[in-house]
């Protein structure tokens, strides 16, 4: 089949040629179809019960992440002035297509049950005050506001906006965040002080922008970094130039692959090109190696070309079908996101195989006709030392002491996987940006004025659903949920339909099943569905959290849990608690360690794959601990050090391993060759000869790899530097175990073979 490749590409060049330059124009319109997206919330779509209720639940009440909060500062007390303009902003941002609802001082009213009407608490006319300490104070002292909404000192002050739910995705939530932004700088300007927005539409907004941002960037430093390790390797401008053509087509034809077929950009899948441009250029690397021996002793255009690819074509395939059945691995994951990176990452590869064994030799077919080329490519290789390097001596030694280094790499595994199971996870909804961003520590200024932004959502449901959720019963249920809940957590603030019954109780206010149904009708109808759901067959208690690891979130939702089950409610039934934060705590858990099942599955899948390609059960047996390992090194590190397991760490660990087998087969592809010359006068002391031949390609594509990925340590997003890191070192430590463990393996599974 190689043979035919060759042939067919050899003969047939320009045609090549010109299909190449094709699917570059369809990739390159395909790359600008690519949809962008935050992934933050989609991450947990799946088939899970917890996401079916809490999909059932989002439809009902509005949800946190629809959210636009806006913190307002002044040096001084605010004045007059700053009053009027942030009233004004209040204002003119309910107007911005797309604001459904704004909640401020300035939307705070009492209520009168003699006329059923709110009244405003702060006058239209500011300057009828003698000072605005005291609308601020009347705000402040007022029952009515179950939130603070403006700090102590009185000069900073919190705005929130609703946004339709259905304008928040990237593409719509922009002009209305466009448009509020140039409302903020015009209010600043006019007013004196320093307006900043956060809250969940804006963070989610910022990780689409760096996301876009970014894939340009780290993809042009990580390319260049490549390149610049295979000049410095092949020690020639020419070869290195030309062996950059093929992974920069690959990614090309990657990101137009994705648009095509209506794959997202987002926090999971952003690593793929730079993944598909490392593995790419790993593999060249492998083949300009052989091309350029062959060139140098002497063989012409064509005999080298098809040398090349005799020699390498086919382990490059085995490589990206490895690598494939790790990312096949991801398929287990309950998660759509998850599955969406896998289908990405296969597609990716695929490209990655066919730019490796058809464009990459046609590049260095078509450049050997240009002299300078043919010169740099034919020139003898000159000595780099790398012989000195003493692989033979080592491989020879280790191999003499086979059966030491077997039995203590088994123990050494068996105790990282104690050390790295159970798997412990933790996930935070920001983690995605750093906690000294300016909008992250916008919004926890904006948390520490009013309440934290997220919320569990605890849901009692009417029953009998004949009879009517405003009863007497009901509300005296509700309010002992609510008030046992309050007193259980006092640092927590908890808001329900029970905050404002206990206003009007306390108001002297009538607060009965009908005088509370006058006034939810008054309430706008987000509001009014936020306590009762749009169905107003429930009471909604949002239990407010700050954004923390995953198992404290876990851990008081248990706790919140059990305390509810031993409180009567009556005909109200305690749905499960739901909402974002609950809902990604527990998934995330699951999910991530169902990442961790995928690794093993790929652990067991890649080594049956390589003793099935190369019809030799030893070679797949061979390779398992070598490159489970370096896996198991990390992971056991993460676990020890606390840092625990991400979803980008465990998506990590899969496609790490699968492109970490990538040198453990180019060893055993060597091997195979070697094997095949020497036939029956193969022996144990050939195997040295093995890793003196193939070492130096193994530590120039593992070099490739790791500074190609370092351009993750210039993203601007911690999760990509946490891929990164992880890639790095497994990539590292999966080439210290190739050259220290592989092939003593061999040799101990190969005892019982007549011709050793």
């Amino acid at each position: 089949m190689i043979d035919r490749v060759n042939n067919l590409l050899l003969d047939r060049k320009k045609s090549f040629a010109l299909l190449i330059l094709v699917l570059a124009i369809l990739s390159v319109f395909g790359a600008t179809q690519i949809r962008f997206d935050d992934g933050a919330r989609d991450i947990f779509a799946s088939t899970y019960p917890e996401y079916v209720q809490f999909t059932e639940h989002k439809t009902e009440f509005p949800q946190a992440d629809t959210e636009i909060v806006v913190v307002a500062r002044s040096e001084h007390r605010f004045n007059q002035r700053q009053l009027e303009g942030l009233r004004d902003l209040v204002f003119d941002g309910q107007l911005v297509d797309g604001i459904e609802f704004a909640h401020s001082i300035f939307s705070i009213q009492n209520y009168d049950s003699a006329s059923g009407e709110f009244q405003n608490l702060i006058a239209d006319d500011l300057s009828s005050y003698p000072n605005m300490s005291v609308p601020l104070n009347r705000i402040a002292q007022s029952d009515w506001q179950i939130l603070p909404l403006v700090n102590t000192e009185q000069n900073e002050m919190v705005i929130v906006y609703s946004v339709e739910e259905d304008r928040v995705d990237e593409k719509n939530v922009q002009p209305i965040l466009d448009e509020l932004g140039v409302l903020l700088a015009e209010t600043a300007e006019d007013s004196n002080l320093e307006l900043q927005m956060t809250g969940t539409l804006p963070i989610l907004n910022l990780i689409v922008n760096r996301i876009i941002s970014e894939q340009a960037l780290l993809n042009a430093i990580g390319g260049i970094l490549g390149a610049l390790v295979s000049l410095l390797l092949f020690r020639s401008l020419a070869v290195g130039l030309l062996n950059g053509i093929a992974p920069i087509f690959a990614v090309l034809l990657t990101l137009g692959a994705m648009g095509w077929l209506g794959l997202e950009m987002n926090v999971i899948t952003n690593s793929i090109s730079i993944l598909i441009l490392v593995i790419t250029m790993a593999n060249c690397i492998h083949m300009t190696f052989e091309l350029r021996k062959n060139a140098a002793a002497g063989k012409g255009r064509d005999e080298s070309v098809r040398a090349m690819m005799r020699a390498i074509a086919a382990p490059c395939m085995l490589t990206g079908l490895t690598t494939m059945i790790a990312m096949a691995g991801l398929f287990y994951s309950g998660s759509a996101l998850i599955e969406m990176f896998a289908v990405a990452a296969i597609v990716g590869l695929i490209l990655s195989i066919f730019s490796a064994i058809v464009v990459h030799p046609l590049v260095f077919a078509l450049g050997w006709r240009l002299g300078w080329i043919e010169r740099a490519l034919t020139k003898p290789l000159q000595p780099t030392g790398r012989d000195n390097l003493g692989f033979a001596g080592i491989t020879q030694w280790l191999i003499g002491r086979k059966y030491p280094v077997v039995i203590l790499s088994g123990l050494f595994a068996t105790l990282l996987l104690a050390a790295f199971l159970p798997v412990e996870s933790t996930h935070r909804f920001n983690e995605y940006l750093y906690d000294d961003e300016p909008i992250i520590l916008s919004l926890k200024r904006a948390e520490s004025i009013s309440s934290p932004s997220q919320s569990l959502d605890i849901v009692l449901r009417q029953t009998p659903k004949n009879q009517p959720l405003m009863s007497k019963v009901n509300f005296e249920t509700l309010g002992k949920v609510h008030q046992e809940l309050e007193k259980a957590y006092p640092d927590n603030h908890i808001y329900s339909l029970h905050s404002l019954r206990r206003i009007l109780l306390n108001s002297g206010e009538p607060a009965g099943p009908d005088s509370i149904e006058i006034l939810l009708d008054t309430l706008p109808d987000r509001m009014k569905a936020e306590l009762i759901g749009l169905s107003e067959s429930a009471f909604k208690l949002s239990f407010r959290v700050e954004d923390q690891p995953s198992p404290n979130i876990r851990q008081l939702t248990s706790a919140i849990e059990t305390q509810l089950k031993s409180t009567d409610t009556g005909h109200l039934t305690v749905e499960p608690i739901t909402g974002l934060t609950a809902l990604s705590a527990h998934l995330s858990d699951q999910m991530i360690k169902e990442l961790t099942i995928s690794f093993l599955i790929a652990a067991f899948a890649c080594p049956l794959l390589i003793g099935l390609w190369f019809r030799d059960w030893r070679y797949g047996l061979a390779a398992v601990l070598p490159n489970v390992i370096p896996v198991l090194v990390v992971g056991a590190w993460l676990m020890a050090s606390g840092w625990k397991l991400q979803f980008t760490g465990a998506i990590a660990l899969s496609i790490a391993f699968g492109v970490a087998v990538d040198d453990t087969i180019h060893v055993l592809n060597r091997l195979h060759i070697n094997r095949r010359k020497k036939g029956g006068a193969f022996t144990i002391s050939d195997l040295s000869g093995v890793m003196q031949h193939v070492a130096p390609a193994l530590i120039t594509t593992t070099l490739v790899l790791s500074v190609g990925l370092s351009s993750a340590f210039f993203s601007e997003m911690p999760t990509v530097l946490y891929f990164g890191s992880i890639c790095i070192a497994i990539f590292l430590l999966a080439l210290l175990a190739d050259l220290l463990m592989l092939l003593p393996m061999i040799a101990v599974l190969e005892t019982s073979r007549r011709t050793l």
